[in-house]
């Protein structure tokens, strides 16, 4: 069964919103944080899981730190 725009618009937000709620003290995501709020929603898919690290990527999730 085909995704209607709207579910899938939907299924990618609650993507994005797993690497939102991820992020620590120092508004950077922590990616198995991140991983594991996605898998408890059900994204588990190979497409699911590129799109969690897109939006990972995209928040700064994967860049070096000073720490």
């Amino acid at each position: 069964m085909a995704k209607g725009f709207l579910d899938g618009l939907l299924h990618d937000m609650s993507i994005a919103a797993a690497a939102q709620a991820s992020k620590d003290k120092n508004d950077k995501p922590n990616i198995y944080k991140a991983a594991g709020i996605a898998a408890g929603m059900g994204h588990t898919s190979f497409e699911d899981v590129t799109k969690l690290g897109a939006a990972l990527a995209s928040q700064g999730a994967f860049d070096e730190s000073d720490d």
